[in-house]
């Protein structure tokens, strides 16, 4: 991973006890040596484009506004946090603020932290105890024990950080890693792509300028998201060599996202309801099975997206539904707008063109390319989305 670029930030009023000052300089000092850092006690002179030159921003200490709007304020430009609470979520400190309007705000700056900093066995027992993020390290302060030095703090903070970047791997790709996702998993589904071939040369220039980084990305997403041997297959066929990445290998935290496993169903309802299946047979005729199979994917999709629980791979499977099944399209949308899903169908027609090119010669229903078909757009790629 390239070297990172890390802002420190800890308010005046934080920065004040002489045993947080002390940590942090000491701790910014130590991981010069392999990371750009920025230690400040004020951010309010830097615009977004400032912020988003870090690859993370670690917040240290509570119940202050500076850090509660820093915090949201990288939460908004998608910049990876890691919070230190420096003790201030014990429960006698919390019980100060149970009627304020501080408690309700830093209970929500806590649950949008990428990851939690905790500096002892009881702070990271009591803290558990808060259910406010799951997502914790115990990684002590070399001021307040002797079991660790500064050294090996600095360490294990960075590790903290790679896991954090790779727990979001999603929300960093580029735009160019997202157009790489997109075109090899049409190619890894399809392989008359090959025809083309200045969108094949096109594609190899864009994934030429992919770096190591980018390409992790690429394939703890495509871990997350079922498709890695679709995007194998497609650059085995294009005859690219990626760099080899060991998902196993990689430290990240749990996902707390779950997903329909397997390909998407089209011989039964992933959520069967007795009027949908009455309604699909009265519709229906016993040999229009094929119709029957493509609109039994479309209720199945529909129906995951609405629950969080639809993978990337289920996008594959409806292309390839359109792209290689001989079908009745003129039936297909009479059924699809008797069961209410033209405008469903239709914003798919429009995510699969964007996303992986499916031609118009292939698309039984007319594109929408409105509001509703960006909003399907990220809830089935999540490109870009917090993880």
């Amino acid at each position: 991973m390239a070297r990172l670029k890390i802002l420190m930030f800890i308010s005046p009023k934080v920065d004040a006890q002489n045993v947080n000052h002390e940590l942090t300089t000491r701790l910014a000092h130590t991981l010069q040596d392999v990371a750009d850092v920025d230690l400040k006690t004020s951010w309010s002179e830097m615009d977004s484009e400032a912020l988003k030159a870090y690859h993370i921003i670690h917040i240290f200490g509570c119940w202050n506004l500076p850090s509660a709007r820093l915090l949201n304020k990288a939460h908004h430009l998608h910049i990876p946090t890691v919070y230190s609470p420096m003790g201030g979520l014990q429960p006698w400190v919390i019980r100060q603020h149970r009627t304020h309007y501080d408690y309700s705000l830093q209970r929500q700056v806590i649950q949008k932290a990428s990851a939690i900093h905790l500096c002892s066995n009881l702070e990271s027992e009591k803290f558990g105890t808060l259910g406010w993020n799951s997502r914790t390290a115990l990684i002590k302060n070399p001021i307040l024990t002797s079991l660790i030095t500064f050294e090996q703090m600095a360490a294990m903070m960075l590790s903290l950080y790679e896991k954090v970047l790779n727990t979001h791997a999603r929300l960093l790709l580029s735009d160019h890693s997202c157009e790489a996702i997109g075109h090899l998993m049409e190619l890894g589904v399809d392989r008359d792509v090959l025809f083309d071939q200045k969108h094949c040369e096109a594609m190899r220039q864009n994934l030429v300028l992919l770096d190591t980084t980018d390409w992790q990305r690429i394939f703890l997403y495509a871990a997350d998201e079922g498709i890695t041997e679709v995007l194998k297959k497609g650059l085995d066929r294009i005859q690219f060599v990626a760099p080899e990445v060991v998902i196993e290998q990689i430290d990240r935290f749990s996902s707390t996202h779950h997903y329909v496993e397997g390909d998407l169903k089209d011989s039964e309802l992933c959520y069967p309801h007795p009027s949908t299946i009455d309604k699909l047979n009265e519709l229906l005729k016993p040999q229009e099975s094929q119709e029957r199979a493509v609109c039994t994917q479309l209720i199945n999709l529909k129906q995951e997206m609405g629950r969080g629980e639809a993978p990337m791979l289920h996008l594959a499977n409806i292309y390839c539904s359109f792209r290689f099944t001989e079908m009745d399209e003129d039936r297909l949308c009479d059924v699809v707008r008797e069961m209410g899903l033209s405008d469903f169908a239709e914003r798919l027609m429009a995510v699969l063109s964007d996303v992986m090119r499916l031609s118009e010669g292939f698309q039984p229903f007319k594109t929408r390319d409105d509001r509703g078909y960006q909003d399907m757009k990220t809830d089935i790629t999540k490109f870009n989305t917090w993880a």
